[in-house]
């Protein structure tokens, strides 16, 4: 099991990469409760993110960056309270809540551990190749494939005639194909874009496969923060915050 860090970040900061565009507003959802009056007494909103998936979470140094990270600090800044960032493997997050009050990390509806909020992106797959011809019919058949066990990518590529070698982690499946041990690999598309554009002799296949909501999962002793967090993300995708959001990711 990956050992677990916990990194402090102020919900004021969120200083945007280098040439990308600033975060935008917090949202001001009008929701009041228990749960949220807790939090804000203890001034702190703590959040578990597994940080090994660029570009929706992962680590620059020692500090907590993506997508995912950058929508946790909204929410912790529309709380007024600084935000708490723990790296917590995705399957360790299966078992339930420790330490956190809320779970930020790709994860979708069905068989969430908790209650679930409003989506705030839709996750697709993508095929990573090493320019070698795949089939003319859009098919994996006879393609050495590799995924994460588990995955939706795992799911997609069986589902495209494959018959996939798995590892543990994602990026262990791109490296794979980067290496030469596989033709193609299948992963969530925003990381499959973010690694093909450092290794610029891959392609990439993007399609709607896999296509699946991305939610927060909240507490379940907090209802009150699991309707504040919802009412936030409908009011950044009102109001164009989650695409600007999606602008800083170049998802």
């Amino acid at each position: 099991m990956l050992g677990a860090l916990t990194a402090m970040l102020l919900a004021a900061c969120g200083a945007p990469q280098a040439g990308g565009p600033p975060l935008p507003p917090p949202p001001h959802p009008g929701v009041r409760g228990e749960a949220l009056a807790g939090i804000v007494r203890t001034g702190v909103l703590r959040v578990s993110s597994d940080l090994s998936d660029p570009p929706l979470a992962f680590r620059q140094g020692t500090i907590p960056r993506g997508f995912e990270i950058d929508l946790a600090t909204l929410l912790a800044a529309a709380l007024g309270v600084r935000l708490q960032v723990t790296d917590t493997p995705r399957t360790q997050m299966r078992s339930g809540f420790t330490d956190a009050d809320l779970l930020i990390s790709a994860i979708r509806p069905e068989g969430a551990p908790g209650p679930v909020s409003a989506p705030y992106y839709r996750m697709a797959q993508a095929v990573l190749s090493r320019g070698e011809p795949l089939p003319r019919d859009g098919s994996l058949r006879g393609v050495r494939v590799v995924a994460q066990a588990g995955s939706a990518g795992e799911a997609v590529a069986v589902e495209l005639g494959a018959n996939p070698s798995v590892v543990y982690l994602p990026l262990a499946a791109l490296d794979d194909v980067s290496h030469g041990q596989a033709q193609a690999a299948v992963a969530d598309a925003p990381m499959v874009v973010e690694y093909a554009r450092t290794h610029r002799q891959l392609r990439v296949a993007a399609g709607r496969w896999g296509s699946v909501p991305l939610v927060v999962v909240a507490r379940a002793d907090a209802p009150d923060l699991l309707a504040f967090t919802s009412a936030a993300i409908r009011e950044l995708d009102q109001t164009g915050g989650l695409a600007q959001l999606r602008q800083r990711w170049h998802l």
